[in-house]
């Protein structure tokens, strides 16, 4: 597994879509594409916006809390046949759990309490950008 930090979100195509952009320390950059509806909650997570009514993903973190359980991290797994694949791992009394989540949802909740993201090498091996955006195949997928 290697760390990566959400870098941007971006406009895709249209502009119905938008792109989740995870760099790695190598400068590795992991395009997903992610909808409107995601690409908000992931921005209001991450710039820590009070809205006056609570989101999908503000009400999954209230019961997670309630349940006195801890986002430790989240992990992109796997990309089968165009589709990223993750886990929330979540820890309460010194256990983890391990929750199947799309990466969209899991990124809205690690943003929120500052979790650290975390994919697996051969789903960069297949998809990733390098630094001069000559590796991968350059195809979007979808989260």
């Amino acid at each position: 597994m290697v760390e990566a930090v959400l870098e941007d979100i971006a406009v895709a195509g249209d502009g119905n879509q938008f792109l989740v952009l995870l760099r790695t320390k190598d400068d590795d950059i992991l395009p997903i594409v992610i909808d409107a509806l995601q690409a908000i909650s992931i921005a209001a997570g991450r710039n820590q916006e009070k809205i006056e009514r609570p989101l999908t993903h503000d009400l999954l973190l209230s019961l997670i809390e309630l349940f006195d359980a801890q986002i430790d991290r989240i992990e992109i797994t796997d990309l089968v046949d165009g589709t990223y694949y993750a886990i929330l791992v979540l820890v309460r009394g010194g256990v983890q759990f391990e929750v199947d989540a799309r990466p969209s949802d899991a990124m809205a909740l690690a943003v929120r309490v500052k979790a650290p993201i975390w994919i697996a090498e051969h789903v960069l091996e297949q998809n990733a950008l390098t630094e001069d955006y000559s590796g991968g195949s350059g195809e979007s997928f979808q989260a």
